[in-house]
């Protein structure tokens, strides 16, 4: 009997064939955009996990977009508080512990100032540091000169007769709020009044909080709807399927990175210059935007 190497030798030399491969079925194979749902993801997926999606699996950003929009609305309020502890309970409470309270802050730290007749008169300019937001007070002028000031993110300027706050972002200083002294302060406001307030004080850095998580969320997700003006157009083209909601949450996603990036920078000490830490951080954005859609981005068709 003659020896074959391997039974492919044997079928050749024997007249025997294989059987011809069958066609593949609509959807299945590699050439189907949707025949490995690689971007799926648990229906109950945790903020945990979808934080870690976010960062280390852009593939999946299409599943985190399907995901119900209460998961979403909790995953945005999750990265708030992200923020808002690192950038201003965590710095705040370190302040409030370094210095001894607001008791020991106001009563031995600061020196004596009045409000009379509409202007505030203090002994010498002070700083109050709480974190990312300070209080500055110079009342050697009728307003602070904001190229004094640091690039604390959010800082209350106090002048003889107006107030501003401040907020820096980048190097840039914009004014949010402004108003005469006498607006915020009554007449005859001084430090011993100040002591008595130090529980309104507390209620207000609450509210400062407040403040900067809308502040943070309006911002990521106003940033959001810009790429989602690139995206849309590409998701378009996938045979996906997604809608623009969906697209408007993987951009959420989507920045993950960049966000906790600058803020990081920001909760330490802007040792990075912000400008160029923002547009590494949208490059990254964009980056994932772009390798999300590139698997399927072939089987586009012109409608």
């Amino acid at each position: 009997m003659k020896s074959y190497l391997n039974d492919e030798e044997r079928k050749k030399y024997e007249g025997e064939y294989p059987e011809p491969e069958k066609d593949p079925e609509p959807g299945d194979g590699p050439e189907s955009p949707k025949s490995s749902l690689d971007f799926e993801v648990p229906e109950r997926c945790s903020l945990i996990e979808q934080l870690r999606i976010s960062i280390v699996s852009p593939k999946q950003l299409i599943g985190l977009s399907q995901l119900k929009t209460g998961r979403f609305v909790l995953y945005v309020f999750f990265m708030g508080m992200i923020l808002t502890l690192m950038l201003y309970v965590i710095p705040v409470a370190a302040t409030l512990i370094h210095v001894g309270g607001l008791n020991d802050l106001f009563e031995n730290q600061i020196p004596d100032f009045s409000v009379q007749q509409s202007v505030l008169k203090a002994e010498k300019p002070f700083t109050i540091n709480l974190g990312t937001y300070e209080i500055v007070v110079d009342t050697e002028s009728a307003e602070v000169d904001k190229e004094k000031l640091g690039n604390r993110e959010l800082t209350f300027a106090i002048g003889s007769r107006k107030v501003q706050a401040v907020l820096t972002q980048n190097g840039l200083k914009q004014v949010l709020v402004e108003g005469r002294i006498d607006e915020f302060f009554p007449e005859g406001f001084d430090r011993k009044m100040l002591i008595r307030a130090i529980p309104g004080f507390y209620m207000a850095l609450i509210l400062g909080g407040l403040f900067m998580l809308v502040f943070h969320l309006a911002k990521y997700l106003l940033a959001s709807l810009l790429y989602m003006l690139i995206a849309n157009s590409i998701a378009k083209r996938t045979g996906l399927g997604l809608n623009t909601g969906n697209v408007f949450r993987l951009c959420f996603y989507a920045q993950t990175i960049g966000i906790l990036l600058v803020n990081v920078n920001s909760a330490t000490g802007g040792y990075l210059p912000g400008t160029i830490v923002s547009m590494v951080g949208i490059f990254i954005t964009l980056h994932f935007i772009f390798k999300t859609f590139a698997p399927y981005s072939r089987y586009s068709t012109d409608e």
